[in-house]
């Protein structure tokens, strides 16, 4: 579990939920003479983490796995988690040892999605009586919940989501931003933002046509639609189907066998994969390339991979 002191704020509120939103949110309560009602609701989320973790995180040789971890609501995304969550990518990405990341749920599910329930932290409570304005639960959408696929975006080394069970809402653009996905027939990718009323606010409106096509995406968006591990696979949004009991050794195998490739090349690889998206003509992509492909022919495990080829041997990958 991720651990960290006590903010120095009055009445003890954790660096995990120590955020905008949160401190306005507080702020309008106690203003409004309903402070103790805020700060209790604030203790319970220190209850979660005491409890549960809420997020998880681990190593294995070259592996860092980040783990979901909120069992009683099937690992939704609970208040302490979006800070918890990006903390957790971020300090594996700036891990000299850690070479990719995977990102999984505790027990049977992925996620749930976004946490409903009396200890939750809605968009519009930091607006206090203009809650239903759009510009409050814009900045929250933007200081907060936002934060988790955010984290993944930015991290530089590969990261692969191993899909246990249902992943659904908010949560399906941790699986879709990830670099890649395993699953199992068990898996199951619940679009239902249109059935909640709710837009693909968290990134799938981005992701989805990229990974699967347009039509597609429209599809499952529009449609709500419940797509089941196979047909997510079958479809392309699965890159790896395995037995449902070998889901997370099989991605850990899986992340091992990417681990052992030079690790400078590989965040290089992906950064060209993002760079090549975002740049719409063929021949400026190309310079950029021709710029980015020097910065790995100097490095040791480059070297040593050809005179392997020479010599008939493994290369030695020491991340230099």
């Amino acid at each position: 579990m991720t651990t960290r002191g006590k903010s120095s704020n009055r009445r003890g509120l954790s660096w995990y939920v120590d955020t905008p939103p949160i401190r306005r949110w507080i702020a309008a309560a106690e203003a409004r003479g309903e402070g103790d009602a805020a700060w209790e609701r604030v203790s319970l989320w220190d209850k979660m983490v005491e409890q549960h973790g809420v997020v998880n995180v681990s190593t294995d040789g070259r592996v860092g796995v980040v783990e979901l971890c909120y069992p009683p609501k099937a690992n939704a995304q609970v208040p302490p988690m979006y800070r918890l969550f990006s903390e957790a990518v971020n300090r594996l990405a700036a891990d000299d040892e850690i070479w990719v990341i995977v990102i999984t749920g505790a027990g049977k599910n992925f996620s749930s999605g976004g946490y409903v329930g009396p200890d939750a932290f809605y968009a519009g409570l930091d607006a206090g009586e203009d809650g239903a304005k759009g510009e409050p639960i814009r900045r929250t959408f933007s200081e907060m919940f936002l934060e988790i696929p955010k984290a993944i975006a930015a991290c530089e080394k590969p990261t692969i989501a191993a899909i246990n069970g249902a992943v659904m809402a908010e949560s399906l653009d941790i699986a879709l931003t990830a670099d890649l996905r395993t699953g199992s027939p068990d898996t199951q990718f619940r679009f239902s933002f249109a059935a909640t009323g709710n837009t693909a606010y968290t990134g799938a409106a981005w992701s989805l046509p990229r990974l699967i096509g347009l039509s597609r995406a429209k599809q499952y968006l529009l449609g709500g639609e419940w797509v089941g591990g196979e047909q997510a696979f079958n479809a392309g949004l699965l890159n790896y189907l395995y037995e449902t009991d070998k889901l997370l050794d099989e991605t850990k195998a899986l992340a091992n066998r990417i681990a052992g490739f030079p690790p400078i090349t590989q965040r290089l690889i992906k950064k060209e994969l993002q760079l090549g998206d975002a740049i719409s003509e063929f021949g400026a992509a190309l310079d950029l390339y021709s710029m980015i492909e020097p910065l790995v022919q100097s490095t040791e495990d480059h070297m040593d991979a050809e005179r392997a080829i020479l010599e008939k041997r493994p290369p030695v990958v020491r991340g230099q």
